[in-house]
């Protein structure tokens, strides 16, 4: 059985973790638009919590789009996903695809690049 103190750490870290990952959701969305000027699929960057982590993971175009097709989802290398502030929704050989929980999965939403697009 759960605290209330250990049930408010929980979402702040949930929060927390919404937060760092909306920022990596940022920079893939940049490497969007250039990418269409490469010819080599692009090498998106791990959208974990970990402000530490520098791994690339290389998406076809419409693997990115299936991603981002759910707002409170975020594109993460294997082993980044933490079971405490999200779900695994799906699993590649390369990739997971995770979805953020609690007060995390409102500010996923909320901070979507593309919510603000014309």
């Amino acid at each position: 059985m759960t605290t209330v103190a250990e049930d408010a750490t929980l979402e702040r870290r949930r929060i927390r973790a919404a937060r760092s990952q909306a920022m990596f959701r940022e920079v893939n969305e940049r490497i969007v638009e250039l990418s269409t000027r490469w010819s080599a699929e692009p090498q998106f960057v791990c959208e974990c919590e970990s402000t530490n982590c520098a791994e690339t993971i290389s998406l076809t175009s419409e693997e990115y789009e299936a991603v981002r097709s759910d707002p409170g989802c975020f594109l993460v290398a294997l082993g980044h996903n933490v079971p405490a502030v999200e779900e695994t929704v799906r699993a590649t050989e390369r990739y997971l695809v995770v979805r953020k929980v609690g007060r995390g999965h409102a500010l996923a939403v909320e901070y979507d690049p593309r919510k603000h697009r014309d």
